[in-house]
């Protein structure tokens, strides 16, 4: 394989640590609508795009008016939250070490964009990252197809990179266009979940680094 010569970084759940509140905050959604959720449950039926996942707990396709009920209590939800969230453990010293590495670094996230790059800057790591992409416009689509986008973008091939993320759907990604994928057990996911995707799954963001650069880079 060839060696990885750039770093694709999730954001959410990944560098950012809000799996938690990920979580919390969609069970209360939920709960506003009158349906039971629980940590477990989600972290089984996860999946993006998040209308899609909606479908999925809710059994079938959610009605439009529960649907943008359920989306306005999940944002009013995590933005309560949010002010409290940090980057994940080791988020700063793998930035760091991959750059003294000499590999290129970029962050792929379906959150909304301009929220991202606010978020990237207020902590103080933009300048680690030659290219920031969160979601802009309406409609979120597949992760596969933003990273082939993002790709594009960068001058890169699949080939060439190392996708580090947190989800079922950072794994599908990576193998749509080629790239080598290491997820980290952020709690997103169940452990298990994570393995049945069949690649490396880690505790720790340098475990990640070191696993997916591991023989190559």
């Amino acid at each position: 394989m060839v060696a990885a010569k750039h770093v694709v970084w999730d954001w959410n759940g990944t560098l950012y640590g809000d799996a938690e509140a990920l979580i919390a905050s969609t069970i209360e959604a939920f709960g506003t609508a009158g349906l039971a959720l629980t940590p477990e449950r989600y972290r089984r039926m996860h999946t993006q795009p998040i209308d899609e996942f909606y479908d999925r707990l809710f059994g079938g396709p959610v009605p439009d008016g529960t649907r943008r009920s359920l989306h306005a209590a999940f944002a009013a939800a995590y933005a309560r939250r949010q002010p409290e969230l940090r980057l994940s453990p080791g988020t700063r010293d793998s930035l760091r070490q991959t750059a003294e590495l000499g590999l290129s670094q970029s962050v792929l996230s379906m959150h909304p964009h301009d929220r991202l790059l606010g978020l990237v800057v207020r902590f103080g790591i933009d300048g680690y990252f030659a290219r920031i992409d969160g979601q802009r416009g309406p409609d979120a689509g597949y992760k596969a197809e933003h990273l082939a986008g993002h790709l594009r973008a960068l001058g890169r091939s699949g080939h060439e990179v190392l996708l580090i993320g947190d989800s079922v759907d950072d794994a599908r990604a990576a193998k749509e266009v080629g790239a080598r994928c290491v997820l980290y057990a952020s709690g997103l996911h169940a452990f298990d979940v994570l393995e049945a995707e069949g690649v490396p799954v880690v505790e720790s963001l340098p475990a990640a680094l070191v696993a997916g650069l591991r023989g190559g880079a």
